[in-house]
């Protein structure tokens, strides 16, 4: 009698070829390089700071030693839309590896290694998906920097200590022994060292909820946006991405001596936190001809 095999799913997806896999976009760091040892890493799309890429299923763990902010995304996402960032054409080309370069339904005409097809309503979805979530991680990463440089201007020492002042401040009729000892080494009253604790507090604060109200404004203008070339706007008004050069033209955003060559930008978000808010330069999203993207 022969003894009976049980293969698992693993075991069978390996046999006919395939492996399940998972799609994250993350915000670039180091620790990505290291997860990607022996993982079989595949590598989607690396700029503007930010990276997709898928990994195996049973290794998927890995991706939480990651320092930066990540989502798990579609496979739709991952492939094609980082594939058609930023497309305003209803009609590309593609090569033999696109499944669309064989497809009766989008496929226009062939000419070479390339094919032309009829862009389709998914790839659209799935590239503005892709320009939402990551201009997303973008701006929050920045705006953590933006925090952090914030809480930079006083010690990590003197951060310990912070909330802990704040309370005896809220309650001078309580025991107040780091505000006595403050108010010691300054030669202050416990109260005056105590109006300066709140004073601080609330200035910290208006600045941390001045930075919280630009970010959330921005994440919006993106959430808010249903078209490609809507995206593009944002992504160069904002940071600092250009479109393509046929929106520019369609736009007036080009150098007057030519007519088509786009107008410099400033890569990167603006440096101030005020400036988030005030693009640039003002576009109509309203573009001649058909609104098709």
């Amino acid at each position: 009698m022969s003894e009976q095999i049980n293969l698992d799913t693993a075991v069978l997806d390996v046999l006919d070829g395939s492996q399940k896999r998972k799609y994250f976009i993350a915000r670039h760091c180091p620790a990505l390089d290291q997860i990607g040892v022996g993982n079989d890493l595949e590598l989607l799309w690396n700029m503007y700071g930010v990276t997709v890429f898928s990994i195996k299923e049973e290794v998927v763990r890995e991706v939480y030693r990651l320092t930066k902010s990540f989502e798990e995304i579609t496979e739709d996402v991952g492939r094609w839309g980082v594939k058609h960032f930023g497309e305003i054409r209803a009609e590309v080309k593609v090569t033999d590896e696109d499944p669309l370069a064989t497809s009766e339904e989008y496929k226009i005409s062939q000419s070479g290694p390339k094919t032309k097809i009829e862009l389709p309503q998914e790839r659209i979805d799935a590239a503005i998906t892709f320009m939402k979530v990551s201009a997303k991680l973008i701006i929050e990463d920045e705006y953590d920097r933006k925090f952090l440089s914030l809480k930079a201007e006083d010690s990590k020492l003197e951060q310990y200590f912070w909330d802990a002042q704040v309370t005896e401040a809220n309650n001078l009729s309580g025991s107040t022994p780091i505000l006595n000892s403050i108010a010691t080494t300054k030669g202050l009253e416990v109260s005056k060292v105590a109006e300066s604790v709140l004073a601080g507090k609330k200035s910290f604060d208006e600045k941390a909820l001045a930075l919280y109200d630009a970010m959330i404004a921005l994440k919006k203008k993106f959430t808010d946006c249903t078209t490609i070339r809507e995206h593009n706007v944002l992504w160069e008004d904002y940071l600092g991405v250009p479109m393509p050069q046929q929106q520019a033209i369609e736009l007036g955003n080009t150098e007057e001596y030519d007519g088509w060559t786009p107008l410099p930008i400033k890569s990167g978000l603006p440096s101030k936190s005020m400036d988030i808010l005030s693009p640039k330069r003002s576009h109509s999203l309203i573009t001649p001809g058909p609104q098709l993207l």
